[in-house]
Order: structure tokens, then C-alpha cells, then sequence
């Protein structure tokens, strides 16, 4: 991915959906972003600009309960939620390493809690509350 910006703010949960969208044009096969951040920082509204971004014109909802869930995008998108599972050896037996190694763009929330799975040339996307409905999403 090739990418001209480190840090944005947005103000509402619009902008933090166009910004998603924005970077989803930048986005290659292969590549693993690490989505950071504390409950209700606007990770789920991201991706869903991404995959909009993508051409993903279906619902798209964060896996928390299901873990992972795939996308049938421009690219093949595997989206994982890490937030009830930190075992990082139920991520290994459900083929964690089978998702990042394919020609998949691979987007996981709350990947702080399987840092050491993550490939070394993975993009971290950090979200912070920064009052209000505004959001602080650092590359």
C-alpha cells in the first residue's frame, strides 16, 4: 500500500467512513492492516468505507461473535475480529496464517491482542476518541 498520510481527525462518523473509503484506494492484494483502538473509536465505521471503497455493496458488520468474516469485494477481503478471542492458538487452527499468506486483503480489529501473529510488513491503523463524536486515525 502506498500511502501519502500518517494522521487524520474526524468529526463525525460520515467523515470517518469517506476516510476509509479514501484509503481502500490504496489498497493491494496481500496486504494486513491492524486495526487499534479502544470500543466505539470508529473501527467498524472504517471498514465499512473500505469495503464500500472496494465495491462492497452489502452490510457490513463487525465478526465479534463469528471471528472472522469474508468479503467477495474487488479483491477477496477477509475481515477478523479479535476482541473475544485471544487465544493465539484457536487464531493458528483457524487458518490465521492461511487468510494473511493469500492474495487477500486481510483487516483486523483489536489486532493489538495477536501482535505477535501479525506479518512484519503489516499497516497499523490506530483510532482514538479525541471528545465528542471526534475521532483521532493515526497510519
Amino acid at each position: 500500500m502506498k500511502i501519502g498520510w500518517e494522521g487524520n481527525e474526524t468529526i463525525n462518523s460520515e467523515e470517518t467512513f469517506n476516510l476509509g473509503e479514501d484509503l481502500s484506494h490504496y489498497l493491494e492484494q496481500g496486504d494486513v492492516l491492524a486495526l487499534v483502538g479502544e470500543l466505539a473509536s470508529g473501527k467498524t465505521t472504517f471498514i465499512q468505507g473500505m469495503l464500500r471503497g472496494l465495491q462492497y455493496k452489502k452490510p457490513v458488520t463487525s465478526p465479534t461473535f463469528t471471528l472472522i468474516n469474508e468479503y467477495d469485494a474487488m479483491y477477496p477481503v477477509i475481515h477478523i475480529d479479535c476482541y473475544r478471542e485471544e487465544d493465539l492458538n484457536r487464531w493458528i487452527q483457524v487458518g490465521f496464517h492461511d487468510y494473511i499468506n493469500a492474495k487477500n486483503i486481510v483487516i483486523i480489529e483489536w489486532a493489538d491482542k495477536i501482535s505477535s501473529l501479525l506479518p512484519d510488513d503489516h499497516i497499523q491503523i490506530k483510532f482514538t476518541h479525541q471528545g465528542q463524536d471526534k475521532r483521532g486515525i493515526t497510519l
